[in-house]
């Protein structure tokens, strides 16, 4: 016979809570299913994801619209656009993105200034985005100046009854202007406040956006290439990927060239990643031009089965390798065949397979573990050549 312990009522009490919690304990109770001490970390990577996720859709609109721009995330503002790569053609937008579940921001919220250490006021939302601008020397290329969130916001409209999901400084009630800008004067001194300046409710939502940015990715190669296959989570995977490095980098660059190549994800650097997952013809299609290609080389049965090994293996990692470093590899070979096509046009494919081997840079030749591949991934890429014309 088991004994209770001795203690009166609030003792037996405890023993009947543990016995009722033991009864409701199976093999599969999560141990661990307890109140969190903090959640604060995962609400900030959700904010932080949310900023990237938009850079990605904000790069996909412009895709769609221009065949050249620049996205840089995390120089002066979360995401900057320049309309050019060219830097004497570029015109900037300017985005501060806020992923925040709070009641529609008014003019007071845009200008709250909150209490920092020894009680000294930070600046606010509004007055640390001019400040950013204020007396920059790309002021005057300045097209947008953009004050994203995920709440929304409640600023009266001079026209009654509207309700815009793109705000800009115009469309303001007087009076809202008017409280706004005393108050920014108030902050960092007299300042105008920008034309340019834009309040905006994404149509990104603000859970479940990673699903959305893949489903844009769908909708952007239908749009370029109506019916062609493609994997839209294998381009979603490459770019945030290639996004979430460029962003952390913190140097400052002088020349505009390094500033793109290091920071900048570019129209070039978005098409080579759809071009590499999308395709209109599988490997199937390329079967008989491989077979004619390898006929015209005399090689024997041995041989052609280690070149088609290699094709394929040259063809899966085209298509599932989630690297711009492979993407820069593939378009090498490319351009090999690009440059040498004359080649194949005058002295058949065995004369361009040797010359566009020769065309390939020393350090993209170690990429192939020996020649069949080399071979494979030349032979690949003139017959996609040839599928295009």
């Amino acid at each position: 016979m088991t004994l209770l312990p001795v203690g009166g009522n609030n003792d037996i009490e405890l023993l009947e809570e543990a016995i009722l919690n033991a009864a409701h304990y199976t093999s599969q109770s999560n141990p661990l299913a307890s109140p969190q001490r903090e959640t604060v970390g995962a609400k900030t990577f959700e904010k932080y994801e949310y900023q990237y996720h938009w850079a990605l859709c904000r790069i996909l609109g412009a895709h769609e619209l221009s065949n050249d721009y620049v996205v840089f995330i995390e120089l002066h503002e979360d995401v900057v656009l320049a309309t050019s790569s060219d830097v004497t053609l570029a015109e900037f937008e300017f985005n501060q993105v806020k992923n925040v579940s709070e009641s529609p921001w008014n003019s007071k919220k845009l200008t709250l200034r909150p209490k920092g250490s020894a009680k000294k006021e930070k600046n606010s939302i509004l007055g640390k985005m001019l400040l950013g601008v204020r007396n920059k020397p790309f002021i005057d290329k300045l097209n947008a100046i953009n004050l994203v969130a995920t709440c929304g916001f409640n600023l009266p409209p001079k026209t009654e009854g509207l309700k815009l999901s793109i705000i800009s400084i115009g469309e303001i009630h007087d009076e809202c202007i008017n409280d706004i800008q005393s108050a920014i004067d108030k902050e960092i001194g007299l300042y105008p406040l920008p034309k340019t300046l834009r309040f905006i409710v994404p149509d990104l939502p603000s859970t479940g956006f990673q699903d959305a940015a893949i489903g844009r990715i769908s909708k952007l190669v239908e749009l370029s290439a109506p019916g062609a296959k493609c994997s839209a989570q294998s381009i979603y995977r490459v770019l945030i990927d290639d996004l979430h490095r460029k962003g952390s980098v913190a140097f400052d660059y002088t020349q505009w060239s390094n500033l793109v190549k290091n920071k900048g994800m570019t129209y070039k650097d978005v098409e080579q990643v759809i071009s590499a997952y999308t395709e209109n013809k599988g490997i199937d299609s390329f079967s008989s031009d491989f077979n004619s290609i390898t006929e015209e080389m005399g090689l024997k049965f041995n041989k052609k089965v280690g070149l088609r090994r290699a094709f394929e293996r040259y063809h899966n990692a085209v298509r599932l390798e989630r690297s711009l470093i492979a993407i820069d590899h593939q378009q090498a070979v490319k351009m090999a065949v690009e440059n040498n096509f004359s080649v194949f046009h005058e002295h058949g494919a065995v004369s361009l397979i040797e010359t566009a081997l020769e065309a390939l840079p020393e350090n993209m030749k170690k990429n192939f573990i020996d020649l069949e591949s080399a071979q494979a991934a030349i032979i690949y890429e003139l017959i996609s050549k040839c599928h295009e014309k």
